[in-house]
């Protein structure tokens, strides 16, 4: 059996995730980390709901910046909505416990339909026949709402959901003693990409995969999210072992854990497709995830030797 994942992977995928998935897109795929850049909220038309200051999916969840913006300052502070202010007296301590209020919520919801227009009109029609204004107008809010949420197109593929990103490194940095960066990275990415295999996920990989592989444009962006992980994950092992400037070992323990995700990701789209699910998709997985777990462990020496 593949080796218990560290850290938890993220939640499973809408129709439209990345596939990150293991949800996580991401990026499947991998998705970059969220951004907290705020972009200016839009007024209300028609059905559009208000919209919040824009925020891409973080990896911890982070609180809405337009949350937090008071309209009274002082003990017991207000939302614009009534509601005790987090963070300002006991009352805004337990309104922090309560969960996300009525903003958040609305924007949250807001975001969803925005998503699931984004993910039929994709399925229908492919990425680059989609406009921004058609999945505003699918989706009943003004297309200036759908760029608040997300900045640029591609973003409705691989920042839909949160990104595998955080919980990659998290499980690197929470290994115990005596465990591989290798050891720890890639059970992870083979626990998450195994979970691709279930039937639950088999309809969002399958469309997924074919949204991405008809646009030249994804696949672009795709490749240019893997490098962006792959950096950071070099960087982490970097300064965990103080390695020099340059080091070869860092980067090239990043690029094999990051192979092994994009090789079980390609595996399980083209098996989808090809119409295999479930257990015999998972097994198959699985078994594909633990020969690149014993590359990556024992190293490449016995591999294609020339014969």
């Amino acid at each position: 059996m593949a080796p218990a994942a560290r850290g938890a992977p993220p939640e499973r995928p809408n129709r439209l995730s990345s596939v990150a998935g293991v949800t996580h897109g991401a990026p499947a795929v991998i998705r970059p980390a969220g951004s907290d850049e705020v972009v200016e909220p839009v007024p209300s038309q028609g059905a559009d709901e208000p919209v919040e200051a824009a925020q891409a999916p973080a990896p911890i969840s982070s609180p809405d910046p337009a949350a937090t913006s008071l309209t009274v300052d002082g003990e017991g502070g207000r939302t614009p909505e009534g509601e005790d202010a987090p963070g300002r007296g006991r009352r805004g301590r337990r309104a922090a416990l309560r969960g996300p209020g009525l903003r958040e919520r609305r924007r949250q919801a807001t975001r969803a339909r925005i998503v699931d227009a984004a993910a039929e009109l994709f399925a229908e029609r492919g990425f680059d026949a989609v406009s921004v204004v058609e999945i505003a107008q699918r989706a009943g809010v003004v297309e200036k709402t759908v760029f608040n949420h997300f900045p640029v197109k591609e973003g409705l593929v691989f920042e839909a959901d949160p990104p595998v990103r955080a919980a990659l490194l998290d499980a690197v940095r929470r290994r115990p003693a005596g465990e591989s960066v290798s050891a720890a990275a890639g059970s992870f990415v083979v626990a998450a990409m195994s979970g691709l295999g279930s039937a639950e996920a088999a309809s969002g990989v399958a469309e997924m995969a074919a949204v991405i592989r008809g646009s030249r444009t994804l696949q672009v962006r795709e490749r240019e999210i893997l490098g962006e992980l792959t950096q950071a994950l070099a960087e982490l092992i970097a300064e965990e072992t103080s390695a020099a400037p340059g080091a070869l070992e860092p980067w090239l323990t990043a690029h094999a854990v990051l192979g092994l995700y994009a090789g079980l990701l390609e595996l399980a789209r083209d098996r989808v497709l090809a119409g295999v699910t479930g257990p015999a998709l998972t097994a198959e997985l699985l078994a594909a995830g633990e020969r690149g777990l014993a590359l990556l462990q024992f190293g490449l020496a016995g591999y294609a030797k020339r014969r």
